[in-house]
């Protein structure tokens, strides 16, 4: 029995992608897509981020939709830990749910506290590649931690919300999903 326990893990340690340790920067220049990931959703698990016009210059994130919600955006960059398109930035800020007490994620070119994030070398799960991972950090100008997830909307889409530390609220009618996001290159 020893070596078959003995086997399976030299087979897992000889499947496992390998993480590169040089740490890597908090900014990314080449351009980029997001992809989100939770093998346990379906619904959302490895689809991608798009943006969707707003008011004002604003854009609203969102995963998935039927048909698909907001537009395919593959020119992304990390600008010292915050994801950039043209010249407006993902912030945390507005439309607060007291249900659950989450907070958009969006992007615009106002002054709202900043998503930040750092790109982390990991491991796909379902191919087990090589990818790098937008660790949440935390709102700019807060304690950090938290994490992003992604809850319900409309269209069967979901938005991006900020979960914050220490927040034990859920909604039972809206649950957010945790996610990790991926910088996959374009």
């Amino acid at each position: 029995m020893r070596f078959f326990l003995g086997l399976t893990a030299l087979i897992t340690i000889a499947t496992a992608c390998t993480i590169p340790s040089t740490p890597l920067s908090n900014n990314i220049a080449s351009n980029f897509r997001v992809q989100v990931q939770n093998a346990s959703y379906p619904q959302v698990h490895n689809k991608y981020m798009n943006l969707m016009v707003s008011g004002g210059g604003d854009r609203h994130l969102y995963v998935g939709g039927s048909p698909q919600v907001g537009d395919t955006t593959t020119n992304l960059r990390l600008i010292n830990g915050s994801i950039n398109w043209v010249s407006i930035n993902a912030v945390i800020g507005g439309e607060e749910s007291n249900v659950d007490d989450t907070v958009k994620m969006f992007m615009t070119e106002r002054g709202d506290p900043r998503a930040l994030f750092q790109p982390t070398y990991a491991c796909n799960p379902d191919t087990d590649q090589l990818q790098v991972e937008l660790r949440f950090v935390g709102k700019q100008n807060a304690p950090t931690g938290g994490w992003i997830c992604v809850r319900p909307s409309f269209d069967n889409s979901h938005e991006f919300r900020y979960y914050p530390p220490g927040n034990t609220k859920s909604d039972p009618n809206r649950f957010c999903i945790k996610v990790t996001l991926v910088a996959v290159p374009t």
